[in-house]
């Protein structure tokens, strides 16, 4: 039991009834399938606070090797318009970004997140989005500010991502089947006490 708490850090071992951490993010990584965004989507019901921010998910067509990505507000139901495709997948190919809804959208979610709710949700970034420029803006201004983040990074994602990966505020929670089940929980208890002391 004590190895599943200690893959959270510092932060989260030693409970709630201490000092604010100076690390208010909180970025879950892992293999696909590993429960990031369950884990994700548990504490953000537990806490029961006003969210932004966004998500990206795939269609019906997600099993396909050609398939579309979306983007949408974290708390909004997902959207499958031609106006919400983030990013175009073909069979052979890179991924095809489409930058205009990450550097709109995407940008103008993560911004309004940190004007109107408790938390940003940023689910998730990676590679996909590396020429997005107005949207990795938005991004590394959230994490700068004291508004907590709750994120989804991708597991070997490197470049643009390393900045998220090594910023001072970001904790980086390697997310398994041997932790994921205890972990909604520790990080409600932790994002719980940051959120308090800034209400």
């Amino acid at each position: 039991k004590k190895n599943k708490v200690r893959k959270l850090g510092e932060v989260l071992v030693m409970g709630c009834n201490m000092s604010l951490p100076e690390k208010v993010h909180f970025f879950l990584t892992g293999e696909v399938g590993s429960g990031k965004s369950t884990v994700l989507n548990k504490t953000l019901a537990m806490l029961a606070v006003s969210y932004g921010g966004f998500k990206t998910y795939f269609g019906d067509d997600r099993a396909s090797p050609d398939k579309k990505l979306y983007i949408n507000q974290a708390a909004l139901p997902p959207r499958f318009s031609e106006q919400h495709i983030a990013a175009h997948f073909r069979e052979g190919k890179p991924p095809a970004p489409v930058l205009d809804a990450f550097n709109i959208l995407g940008a103008g979610y993560i911004k309004n997140a940190r004007e109107n709710s408790c938390i940003s949700v940023m689910d998730e970034c990676g590679t996909i989005e590396k020429d997005a420029d107005m949207f990795k803006k938005e991004v590394l201004n959230a994490l700068d500010d004291d508004k907590p983040v709750l994120g989804v990074l991708k597991l070997r994602a490197s470049g643009w991502a390393e900045k998220i990966r090594n910023h001072p505020k970001v904790n980086i929670i390697t997310v398994d089947e041997v932790n994921r089940d205890s972990l909604p929980q520790l990080l409600y208890k932790t994002l719980a006490t940051i959120i308090g002391s800034k209400l």
